[in-house]
């Protein structure tokens, strides 16, 4: 459907390319959050067990020994160490691999991209009046108004999930330790799992809805597109010209050597090629000039005022304008009918050269 700015046509690869050069590329922030989730059930059930099981064996130290510790600040130094690094020991696995899956999460949409444009330094993103704009901006309500509909979504399904399963938390009370952390271990993975899916659909939501309105947003109009053509392939005006002054050019070489020809061919209005031949130097007469009208008449005058002969024949000029090419000798298939003329031309000089004897 064509929106309010005529944008109905879809972007150019240009277009896309050079969006993705300035760092302008769909994303979706919610896939992060999914795969933190995703990693978190995944996790829980292998690195979880072993976390918390060197972490139980950190506490039996702990209360085992708190006889010994003394209560100074050496003691409560090396208390406090030993406990941090008990922690790092156990749960340091756990998060650095919930940060890997985050960053994969970030570029799963998408090819990862580096755009200098974005980190170069503007005035615009350290002026306070642009950040209160920008911070309370509709797209930063909009996105403020989403953080609170996720919180109340996961605090919903929390309670959801929670609440079956309260009354029966009482009841471990004086259980092994063992059975209350399978318990709580059970209460977390359902928990964790409820998010994790409900995580997981906004997130494709999100998606999809990012692609759409990154794409609705590169649209282009049909005079967009044009442009885009025209610099890529350059102004058809400039290039007309270009080629205007190319063909003068070459007309103006051509005529230089109209001089220097041995016979000019004609129709004798229409067509005219002028040939070359040097006898014991070229297998063949060469074409240095032919036109066709204007060009045509233009050849047989610079031809005539150079003493260059005309012969006239009709079907042999307008072959040799159809079939040969500047610069290069004529067709084979010319050779027997220019030989004629080129010895036509040679008789008439001899004549000459003996009556002026």
């Amino acid at each position: 459907m064509a929106d309010k700015d005529g944008r109905t046509h879809a972007p150019t690869p240009k277009r896309i390319e050079d969006a993705r050069k300035k760092g302008d590329v769909p994303t979706a922030p919610e896939m992060r959050h999914a795969a933190a989730f995703a990693a978190m059930l995944l996790l829980l059930g292998t690195l979880g067990l072993t976390a918390f099981h060197r972490l139980g064996t950190a506490m039996i130290r702990l209360w085992g020994g708190a006889d010994d510790f003394r209560v100074d600040p050496a003691g409560a130094q090396g208390l406090a160490t030993g406990l941090f690094g008990a922690l790092a020991t156990a749960f340091g696995p756990f998060f650095l691999a919930l940060m890997a899956f985050a960053v994969i999460g970030n570029v799963a949409h998408g090819l990862p991209i580096v755009s200098w444009s974005r980190v170069s330094p503007k005035l615009s993103k350290v002026s306070p009046v642009g950040g209160f704009k920008r911070l309370f901006s509709v797209k930063a309500m909009a996105e403020f108004g989403k953080t609170l509909a996720k919180l109340a979504m996961v605090v919903g399904i929390a309670l959801w999930v929670l609440r079956p399963r309260v009354a029966g938390l009482g009841q471990l009370i004086g259980e092994d330790p063992w059975d209350i952390a399978q318990a709580s271990g059970g209460l977390v993975m359902a928990l964790v799992t409820a998010v994790a899916v409900a995580v997981g659909a906004l997130a494709l939501a999100d998606l999809l809805y990012q692609r759409h309105s990154w794409f609705s947003k590169l649209k282009m109009t049909l005079q967009e597109i044009k442009d885009e053509h025209k610099n890529a392939e350059g102004d058809p005006k400039i290039k007309a010209k270009i080629r205007s002054i190319a063909m003068q050019r070459s007309r103006r070489r051509m005529m230089a050597a109209v001089p220097d020809a041995s016979v000019v061919i004609t129709n004798p209005t229409h067509f005219a090629v002028a040939l070359k031949y040097e006898h014991g130097r070229m297998g063949a007469p060469v074409v240095v000039a032919k036109g066709v009208d204007a060009v045509a008449l233009r050849i047989r005058e610079v031809a005539t005022g150079a003493g260059v002969p005309l012969v006239e024949n009709r079907p042999l000029a307008r072959a040799l304008y159809a079939g040969a090419e500047i610069g290069r000798p004529i067709p084979v298939e010319h050779y027997a009918a220019v030989a004629e003329v080129i010895g036509y031309v040679l008789r008439l000089a001899q004549a000459k050269r003996a009556g002026a004897r």
